[in-house]
């Protein structure tokens, strides 16, 4: 225990360069008032100056020569402990020679520590039972502050407490693995710097950095524009280049409430990010459910307009059509409009009924349902609609009389018409009146056929017995 004291002062204060000149004044002065001690007996007892010149001899021979090779290692000895030193001239040469190779090392590590494993806990204690209040991760270093039975009291950052010596290197070992476990310390030049999960702005944030926050840097995985960084809880994030200055260097200990802080500031954060993950997500599909209504409201005002536009192109046919009928009435001479009547009956191959008997307002009522059914058709189409109603009439299956047959529910649309009203003062037009008039008077160009509708929405191969005639398609069932 002497000798691992003794190694341990020489180191910390006679081969310290901190305390240099004062000690190397103080051997000197040691020296000076040696000599003269020696001089002043021998003028005092002048019958006794051989016993002193033999002295002055004897102790300028017993001077030790005190060759310092590392002058810094003497910084801060106490006069006492000097000379006994200097007393002990095999002690001071062995210390010396280890002197020299703490001298040749890189980094000075007398008095302090380094971490040789990694995530080292730090205890209350010195025993394994102690409570863990900070950790250190390899090559953090700090100051030896006692070592006792295999357990070492440190001192690192804002940590003070015990670790298993075993971890930690001391002293010369330390110094001589210093340079090997000397690591890189980024540093953060902004506020709320992004550590993130990968090597990429669009990567998801684990943690943001204060200025002036320091990290350890994992130098085998940093990547073009980005360092690999352990944050203090031990887990590993990236930083942009842009945002951190890096410098070679060695961690402190991380304490166990620094370590929480840092736990809780990554799940807040997660928390946060997958809320506004939720929230986008469900942005987005609102967006996009909004996106398809409106997509379906222009679709169908598109068809809406299409359908407008319809009716108004078959409304101005339908214009165009009554004004040709009304000067061809004009035009037309009784003689020309019979010899049509008998050339469109030859033509559809019509049949002779026994003519029914109406009034004249029977008459005026199938002329206006013929022209609000079938106003645009050609005339044959006209004749087939008033015999369609006059075929009905003669089942008996839908009433007794014209009005009863037209009138039935849900049978001709025509007569909910708005144009229906006036049709039925007017007679619609000539062509109408004409085709009931023959309709009534047996002329008849679908016998039998109870039914019609626009050819286009009925499945014609469903039919056994049919006949288009203009945009319509006549059928018996």
């Amino acid at each position: 225990m002497k000798v691992n004291r003794l190694k341990y002062n020489l180191k910390r204060y006679v081969f310290s360069g901190r305390y240099f000149v004062r000690n190397a004044l103080f051997v000197m002065i040691l020296l000076t008032v040696v000599s003269i001690g020696i001089v002043g007996a021998s003028l005092l007892n002048s019958d006794d100056k051989k016993e002193v010149e033999e002295t002055v001899e004897t102790t300028k021979t017993a001077v030790p020569v005190l060759k310092v090779e590392a002058p810094s290692m003497i910084a801060g000895i106490s006069h006492d402990e000097l000379a006994e030193i200097i007393k002990n001239e095999q002690n001071v040469e062995v210390s010396a020679k280890e002197s020299v190779v703490l001298a040749q090392t890189k980094v000075d590590m007398t008095g302090k520590f380094i971490a040789i494993e990694d995530a080292i806990n730090i205890r209350n204690s010195a025993d394994a039972e102690g409570e863990i209040i900070g950790r250190l991760y390899k090559g953090g270093f700090g100051e030896v502050i006692a070592e006792n039975q295999g357990w070492t009291m440190i001192r690192s950052g804002k940590v003070t407490g015990y670790v298993a010596s075993q971890y930690i290197a001391t002293d010369l070992a330390a110094a001589e693995v210093a340079e090997d476990l000397k690591g890189a310390i980024a540093t953060a030049t902004e506020k709320n710097v992004c550590v993130r999960e990968d090597s990429s702005e669009d990567a998801d944030i684990l943690y943001l950095a204060a200025e002036g926050e320091t990290f350890i840097v994992n130098k085998d995985r940093n990547e073009n524009g980005w360092y690999s960084v352990r944050l203090d809880d031990g887990t590993y994030g990236f930083m942009s280049a842009d945002f951190v200055e890096v410098e070679d260097g060695y961690s402190e200990a991380v304490s166990a409430k620094r370590i929480d802080e840092v736990k809780a500031a990554k799940a807040q954060l997660a928390e946060k990010v997958a809320a506004e993950k939720e929230a986008e997500e469900q942005r987005k599909a609102e967006a996009e459910k909004e996106e398809a209504r409106r997509e379906e409201i222009e679709r169908q005002e598109a068809a809406a307009k299409e359908e407008k536009a319809e009716e108004k192109k078959e409304e101005k046919v339908e214009e165009k059509q009554e004004e040709k009928q009304e000067e061809k009435k004009e035009e037309k001479k009784e003689e020309k409009q019979e010899e049509k009547k008998e050339e469109k009956t030859e033509e559809t191959k019509s049949t002779t009924e026994e003519p029914v008997q109406a009034e004249t307002s029977d008459l005026y009522l199938l002329a206006a349902i013929i022209y609000c059914e079938a106003g645009v058709e050609p005339y044959e189409g006209k004749l087939a609609v008033a015999n369609v109603v006059l075929n009905r009439l003669r089942s008996g299956k839908y009433g007794a009389t014209l009005s009863d047959v037209i009138y039935a529910p849900y049978q001709f649309t025509g007569c909910q018409m708005y144009s229906f009203p006036t049709a039925l003062k007017t007679g619609g037009t000539p062509d109408c009146l004409r085709a009931a008039q023959e309709a009534l008077n047996g002329n008849n160009n679908v016998p039998g056929y109870l039914y019609f509708r626009p050819y286009k929405n009925v499945a014609l191969e469903k039919l056994h017995d049919y006949k288009i005639i203009g945009t319509h398609v006549y059928y018996k069932n």
